[in-house]
């Protein structure tokens, strides 16, 4: 999965994510097992196979979660990284140089949103039909992939999560505050402290910006960090990218993660 962070405060949107990718398998049991024959009555040996859920095969630590689109928007993406034999990255790079040679005028982060979640629903279904599936066999629930994207309509911030899967489901996020989307149940835990003692709830209303950069920051941090040490599969992981998306200066990293290492004076 992941975890994809923004945060809507006075003086910009922040929004962050890992960069863990984890590639799933799927094997089978193979045993020997005795039954007893319908018509003879007697014991046989038969080998059976038995399938076992999906599970992580291998991980990948330098995925592209955070992006900008048309320079005035940050996308977070999270579920599946691959569709229709693209990245989530790379396909959003296409989708983005293909309406720039329209000559749409975009009014806002909602409608931006819209565009991006019908756009992927087709690579969905473009795959699906490579799989011979029915996108109508999906249930009304089964998230493929997701975003959130943030940016401004008029000067209001918000958050849009994008939930793509049978259908489009688009939930705009307004309010001054905070919003997790993928892996959450670390961040979950920490917010359930807040309900019981709600002083310790973090005042968004008066974050600054380095507020809400260290916030994000530190939920994602401790999610990788309680993974770490827990006995499952680690979902987030990786270095960890945020950006900052402001009204006036659009989209703008905070930190990237490289991707050379630079080796005797040289990117290798």
């Amino acid at each position: 999965m992941t975890l994809i962070v923004s945060l809507r405060i006075p003086d910009g949107i922040v929004i962050a994510g890992d960069s863990l990718s984890t590639l799933m398998g799927q094997g089978q049991l193979e045993a020997t097992i005795g039954v007893t024959c319908p018509n003879c009555n007697h014991n046989h040996e038969i080998q059976q196979k038995f399938p076992m859920p999906p599970m992580s095969a291998t991980t990948f630590s330098y995925a592209q979660k955070v992006f900008p689109f048309c320079q005035a928007f940050g996308v977070g993406t999270f579920g599946a990284g691959l569709v229709a034999d693209k990245s989530v990255y790379f396909a959003m790079r296409l989708f983005e140089s293909t309406l720039k040679k329209t000559e749409i005028d975009f009014k806002g982060v909602t409608e931006i949103a819209e565009h991006i979640g019908n756009y992927f629903h087709s690579l969905v279904q473009e795959q699906l039909n490579r799989e011979n599936i029915s996108i109508d066999a999906l249930p009304e629930d089964q998230l493929i992939l997701g975003f959130q994207i943030v940016g401004y309509d008029e000067n209001e911030p918000k958050t849009i999560e994008v939930f793509v899967g049978k259908s489009v489901n688009c939930r705009p996020i307004k309010n001054l505050g905070c919003t997790v989307s993928g892996s959450q149940e670390i961040v979950q835990a920490i917010w359930g402290l807040y309900k019981t003692h709600p002083q310790s709830q973090p005042p968004y209303e008066v974050f600054s910006l380095q507020d809400a950069i260290d916030y994000a920051e530190f939920l994602i941090s401790t999610t990788i960090d309680h993974q770490r040490f827990s006995q499952t599969i680690p979902t987030v992981g990786g270095d960890i990218d945020i950006a900052l998306v402001t009204p006036f200066d659009g989209f703008r990293w905070i930190r990237q993660k490289p991707l050379g290492k630079i080796l005797g004076g040289k990117i290798k």
